[in-house]
């Protein structure tokens, strides 16, 4: 399949690197928040929240796209599932950017939305994630 091959380097990338890049970010997000942030419980909850939501994210893309690769009515044929990972992928990395721009450019009347938006807009990458580890299970099986 030529997509397979187009996109194979970006999906294997974000499988090795998003963790990392995600307990990175919110790392510093941590850091920064208690030194910056005057509300102490929204510094140290957003990032705590951000990876939690970030794992549940992919575990439970995981477990979607799990359910379908058994699904009877898929036909092993069927290329459903790998669009549905690239869907999923992509949408992921959207979600990413569009919170981050959203977080950076947009100006909200509650105190530190802002910083709560930067934060927590990895947790997309979440589905990123478990998109690409049900990409790779598909690269496996074939």
């Amino acid at each position: 399949m030529n997509f397979k091959l187009r996109i194979n380097n970006y999906i294997n990338f974000s499988n090795k690197w998003l963790t990392k890049f995600v307990l990175v970010w919110c790392s510093i997000s941590l850091v920064v928040g208690v030194y910056a942030i005057n509300d102490l419980a929204l510094a140290i909850a957003a990032p705590l929240m951000t990876v939690f939501m970030y794992f549940a994210g992919m575990a439970m893309l995981m477990f979607i796209i799990g359910f379908q690769r058994v699904n009877p009515f898929n036909s092993p044929k069927s290329k459903i599932v790998d669009y549905a990972i690239i869907f999923f992928w992509c949408f992921g990395v959207f979600g990413f950017v569009n919170f981050l721009i959203f977080g950076i450019f947009e100006t909200s009347e509650f105190e530190n939305s802002n910083f709560f938006f930067i934060v927590a807009s990895v947790f997309p990458l979440g589905a990123s994630l478990g998109a690409a580890k049900q990409w790779e299970k598909s690269s496996v099986e074939e």
